[in-house]
């Protein structure tokens, strides 16, 4: 069924994913099982695999047929990283569209869909709506042979990470790393490079990463948000975080394999 679009279900979150051995992957779907409850709503994804796919959101049901289950996104992203790992965000991310603008915001008349695209239209004042895309950076700052990990109140117990932080509107990208690691830990950068980009569908995101070298200053918790930070090295790296998935992990697997090099 080249023509017919292959289904992406998801259920409060969670994603529809088939079970074969210790493995998952998606359905091969293109027509609905009967055990599944009717759509909440239903929009294209573009291809997959040379196959068209469409995102469908269901009531349910909360119990599946063996193989069948529903995971959460994160673990869902994790087990299907990398080759679904876009396809998911964007599913996520349209759905959260879809339901966040149900009205209008400037008018409260309901919205309707614009043509077979990601647009919806107000009727009445004519404003249209777009998935929200919120970029955000993150940063790794190279000291040597050292790095700068910090630690969130929010983190599970002796995890530390890279300084992150929203755009803010009207900003350069460069300018918002300077902005947030002096705002967060109290340090000068130079040398900002470009790294990699990543969809980070909690909610909205688009991680936008980099590489930075120390400046000056001294490590000051500035903002409330952290409630540790310090120069490692590889020798004495705290927890890190665990996820293969994440352009948080990426960077700081590059900066090692850097090291091991010399």
């Amino acid at each position: 069924m080249p023509n017919t679009p292959k289904k992406c279900y998801f259920c409060n979150d969670s994603v529809l994913l088939e079970k074969k051995d210790e493995t998952y992957q998606l359905p091969d779907f293109f027509e609905s099982p009967s055990w599944l409850d009717e759509y909440q709503m239903t929009h294209p994804l573009g291809t997959y695999n040379d196959i068209p796919m469409e995102v469908v959101e269901v009531n349910g049901p909360e119990t599946l047929p063996d193989p069948y289950v529903w995971l959460p996104l994160r673990p869902a992203l994790e087990t299907l990283y990398p080759h679904a790992f876009n396809l998911l965000a964007r599913a996520h991310q349209v759905l959260s569209w879809d339901k966040n603008h149900r009205f209008c915001g400037r008018c409260g008349i309901p919205t309707q869909l614009n043509g077979g695209g990601f647009e919806k239209h107000c009727p009445s004042c004519h404003l249209s709506f777009y998935p929200r895309i919120s970029p955000s950076i993150i940063v790794l700052i190279r000291k040597g042979d050292q790095i700068l990990l910090a630690r969130n109140a929010n983190f599970l117990p002796n995890v530390y990470a890279l300084i992150a932080g929203f755009v803010e509107a009207g900003e350069r990208l460069e300018d918002a790393v300077h902005r947030e690691v002096y705002e967060e830990v109290g340090l000068q950068v130079k040398n900002i490079r470009y790294f990699d980009s990543q969809p980070w569908p909690f909610p909205d995101s688009l991680m936008i990463a980099f590489t930075a070298d120390y400046a000056g200053g001294e490590i000051e918790l500035r903002d409330g948000e952290l409630e540790a930070a310090g120069w490692y090295n590889v020798d004495n790296f705290p927890g890190l975080p665990s996820s293969a998935i994440s352009v948080s992990r990426k960077l700081i697997d590059s900066f090692v394999q850097s090291v091991s090099k010399h």
